[in-house]
């Protein structure tokens, strides 16, 4: 029996220890001040540990270092040391060299007690660190080492007591375009363009400043107000080197921001809600990739968000309403088409679209609207065929979302077939067609339905990816001419817009496709789209959108006397 171990001794020094703390300078602090417990039985005259462990994501600079615990004032002989190595599970080590008290050489029980020490110091400290660790993994990204959303809460409830928080601005950083970086560089480089991203900016805050990322390519940042333009200049010329087996590639990484001044007695939770809010604008307008937060916004998202929970029940009520603009012949003054307008009745009152299309839109349930519509365009044509009066042409819209359903023009042409509708009297209106980048869905669908003798048109010619590159590449049957076209025809500058569509009529003429013109208010107008040889117009001249029973009237008239 080791009579050591079983001292008075040792088991008070084991006792003392048995305390939770997180760092291993705080267990061998401990250590050190209960050494005295253990002198009577043992002659410590010098007591080190060292560890070295190496780098990882929640220590980037790894841990290495020595601490003296413990040295007698008798002094200690160097030739008498007891030394035991351990392997940490991440390769690293822990080293526990003991020297025996001047004057003294240790025996074989005080080696055997040395040794139980030592490996319980060991023990005691890898616990330390690992509890540190756990913490920390607690509160960082396991990927790039910065805060997590539980860290940025905490920081943010710390500094808020502090009563500093006032003295920041809040930043919502989205890497622009990064699914398309990490589809080109794989997700690994991905990875590191994330890593790399998050330490650049690390880097260069002030030790009061502080990032954490809140997912995907999603960062927040807290910066001092007065540093607020040196940061954007900062991000906005972010640069990365990610090494490939044949060379070194450098990457432009361009974000978004949503920013918001803080105020006294903000959080960082309100913070959170405002930025977010903000890149959600910043998002939805690429042409402005840094927004400042404004009131407005929230309510603009508090209407969005209510117009998403109120949509699923309102379209089972049958809220919706469809109206009709007609189509108009510019050389005869007489109906040759109409387009299928959806109205909101809600509590007796029109909603107007703009305050449910891109909401509907944004989020994809405009699809489920889309087909209402046009179920019920299809149910008013058959009626009207049945009742002997002959229909024109109704284009109905749809968003450029549907073109993800493979099967858009099979669905489409199922409702045809439902309501036994000929061809000649449905025109798929594509709409939204700005940034649309999957041409190869685009063009499928526009075969299928000319295929089937179902005429295609292309909303807002003139915007985005609805330019001359659709009059090369797509065989559409109809152009829409976007109303900013006529807006300034009797302007100063009208004489360059009537050879801008002069020139935009001849073109879609000579490429076998019809015209029209949207937005046509005045006599001036139709009468220069006449000249030039446009040959359809829709606009308030000759009506605006009607409901059902009065758009039938139309159809039995035809004629417009403008």
């Amino acid at each position: 029996m080791n009579y050591i171990l079983c001292s008075e001794g040792f088991r008070k020094f084991f006792s003392a220890i048995q305390v939770n703390v997180s760092e291993v300078t705080e267990a061998l602090i401990l250590m050190r001040d209960n050494i005295p417990l253990l002198l009577r039985e043992l002659p410590l005259g010098k007591l080190i540990v060292s560890m070295d462990a190496p780098a990882s994501v929640y220590e980037p600079e790894g841990k290495k270092g020595s601490m003296e615990v413990y040295c007698s004032p008798e002094g200690y002989e160097e030739q008498h040391a007891y030394r035991g190595s351990f392997s940490t599970g991440e390769n690293g080590t822990c080293d526990v060299i003991v020297y025996a008290k001047k004057g003294h050489s240790w025996s074989q029980e005080e080696e055997d007690a040395l040794s139980f020490l030592a490996q319980n110091i060991f023990v005691f400290c890898g616990r330390a660190r690992m509890v540190g660790l756990m913490q920390r993994a607690n509160v960082m990204d396991n990927l790039t080492g910065v805060y997590n959303l539980n860290g940025l809460m905490r920081h943010g409830q710390i500094m808020l007591a502090k009563g500093s928080l006032s003295d920041y601005v809040a930043c919502y950083c989205n890497i622009k375009n990064f699914k398309y970086v990490n589809q080109n560089v794989g997700s690994r480089r991905g990875d590191q363009i994330l890593k790399k991203y998050a330490s650049g900016i690390a880097k260069w805050m002030l030790q009061d400043e502080f990032v954490a990322r809140l997912g995907g390519d999603n960062f927040f940042v807290l910066i001092r107000k007065e540093r607020v333009e040196s940061f954007l200049d900062f991000i906005s010329s972010f640069k990365v080197r990610i090494k490939f087996p044949e060379q070194e590639k450098e990457y432009a990484i361009l974000s978004r921001v949503g920013i918001c001044e803080l105020e006294p007695g903000d959080s960082v939770s309100d913070a959170l809600d405002r930025v977010t809010v903000a890149i959600d604008v910043a998002r939805r307008y690429s042409k402005q990739d840094t927004v400042w937060y404004c009131p407005k916004m929230l309510e603009d998202t508090m209407r969005e968000k209510e117009v998403s929970l109120m949509f699923p029940k309102a379209l089972k009520e049958r809220e919706f309403v469809v109206y009709y603009q007609p189509k108009v012949d510019l050389q005869t003054n007489r109906i040759c088409g109409c387009e299928a307008l959806v109205r909101w009745v809600r509590n007796g009152e029109l909603v107007s679209p703009m305050e449910f299309i891109q909401v509907l839109e944004k989020e994809g349930t405009i699809c489920n609207l889309d087909f209402y519509v046009f179920e019920q365009v299809c149910l008013d044509m058959r009626g009207w065929i049945d009742a002997g009066l002959e229909p024109v042409r109704v284009s109905v819209n749809f968003s450029k979302v549907h073109l993800r359903n493979s099967k858009l023009a099979e669905n489409i042409l199922s409702l045809m077939e439902k309501y036994k509708l000929d061809s000649k009297y449905i025109e798929v209106e594509l709409t939204e067609m700005s940034g649309f980048v999957d041409y190869d869905a685009l063009t499928r669908f526009i075969n299928a339905m000319r295929k089937h003798g179902v005429n295609t048109s292309i909303d807002d010619f003139g915007t985005g990816y609805s330019s001359l590159n659709l009059l090369k590449n797509l065989k559409v049957d109809i152009i829409k001419l976007d109303k900013s076209f006529l807006d300034d025809i009797m302007q100063s500058r009208g004489e360059v817009d009537e050879i801008v569509i002069r020139n935009i009529v001849r073109m879609v003429r000579e490429l076998d496709m019809d015209i029209i013109a949207e937005g046509v208010e005045t006599m001036e107008q139709a009468e220069f789209l006449r000249r030039v040889q446009c040959g359809m117009a829709q606009g308030y001249l000759y009506d605006r959108p009607l409901p059902r029973e009065e758009f039938e009237r139309r159809l039995v008239t035809r004629a417009y006397s403008v």
